[in-house]
């Protein structure tokens, strides 16, 4: 920002791009960065990893593998105090790698054995499916003296057991209904009165949601010869993952078909202001065709899509490209492009995923 009349100053300044060297790995202390990342590979389960000390120390030898963006003045040998910043910076970069490493070497051996399946009525997607001694349905966790948030929640639950589809909001809590999702209601929440779980909608989720149905209920000839499914993609442990990318879990799973052909499409409404140009998330619209080519299947095609409530002048400056290039990566912008997002998304997908 500069005042009006002023000259000067709008040249992108370039960070300095450097590594640690020799001399800095020195002061490292080894033993504890190596006993982190023990702790690391514990907390994730990855007990089938073998870490040494002697390959952490020829990975930070090797600097092809990474570059770090920091002041020069950071990296000097002007003061001890700045150990500390190395050891940190070494620990975080290692951390990535090894999970990079993990993540592609699980792939690799899982690649042969992917396939389609159909989605059974026991998917654990779905509410009803019985998790343990009780059934998956929403659980809302509430203080009982708050009597008037638990008699609107007995409202609800009436409602759902009776089929009637009314419009329910109460104090941030909304009951969202769409007729085109696999089961209902999709709850949001944005306030703390209540903990639900599994996560209720944030924001943006409820905003796609409330938008697919809109363009769904104002375009009856664009579904004339399509039909339209959508189900909530729940997090790890339960929903459908991409090891491909980052353990990726897309928020919702789209289904268009026509003319006996079935696109599949992958939606993550999100900010994206924190996540980098090559992210792996942003990156999946191209490793989601290759998981199509391997799957060979002619009648399936893969899609994905970020739904960004980040505007697109922001990630111009954060990433120095323009609108059309960030398109070209399926990144969508939810608010500024609200009347013609989800129809960008559905035509492509109608049309077996070719751009228009």
């Amino acid at each position: 920002m500069k005042s009006g009349g002023l000259v000067g100053g709008d040249a992108d300044a370039t960070p300095n791009e450097t590594h640690l060297n020799a001399r800095h790995v020195c002061f490292l202390d080894l033993d504890r960065i190596t006993f982190e990342l023990g702790r690391f590979k514990a907390e994730r389960g990855w007990y089938n990893l073998n870490l040494t000390r002697r390959g952490i120390e020829e990975l930070l030898a090797d600097q092809s593998w990474y570059r770090l963006q920091i002041p020069a003045e950071e990296l000097a040998f002007d003061s001890f105090e700045k150990v500390r910043l190395w050891d940190e910076i070494a620990v975080s970069l290692l951390k990535k790698y090894t999970e990079r490493y993990y993540r592609f070497r699980k792939r690799d051996w899982e690649l042969p054995h992917l396939e389609y399946r159909d989605l059974e009525g026991d998917d654990p997607n779905f509410l009803c499916v019985k998790e343990s001694s009780e059934e998956g349905y929403y659980r809302v966790l509430i203080d009982r003296s708050q009597e008037e948030i638990v008699a609107k929640l007995g409202e609800l639950k009436t409602s759902i057991e009776k089929g009637d589809l009314k419009p329910w909001e109460f104090r941030g809590m909304k009951a969202i209904w769409f007729g085109k999702h696999l089961y209902q209601p999709l709850l949001y929440l944005d306030s703390n009165i209540v903990e639900i779980s599994p996560a209720p909608l944030n924001k943006g989720e409820r905003q796609f949601v409330e938008d697919l149905k809109a363009f769904h209920g104002g375009n009856a000839d664009f579904f004339k010869t399509r039909d339209l499914y959508l189900l909530r993609n729940l997090s790890k442990g339960r929903g459908v993952g991409f090891f491909e990318a980052g353990n990726f879990h897309p928020d919702f799973i789209l289904w268009l078909l026509a003319d006996g052909q079935q696109q599949v499409i992958f939606v993550d409404p999100k900010g994206i202001r924190n996540i980098g140009w090559d992210d792996p998330k942003i990156r999946f619209c191209e490793t989601v065709k290759e998981i199509e080519q391997r799957l060979r299947d002619p009648d399936v095609h893969l899609q994905s899509y970020i739904v960004s409530n980040t505007s697109s002048a922001t990630m111009r400056m954060l990433w120095s490209k323009d609108k059309d290039e960030m398109l070209k990566r399926n990144v969508l912008f939810q608010e500024e492009d609200r009347d013609s997002y989800v129809r960008s998304m559905l035509d492509v997908a109608g049309n077996g995923g070719a751009a228009q």
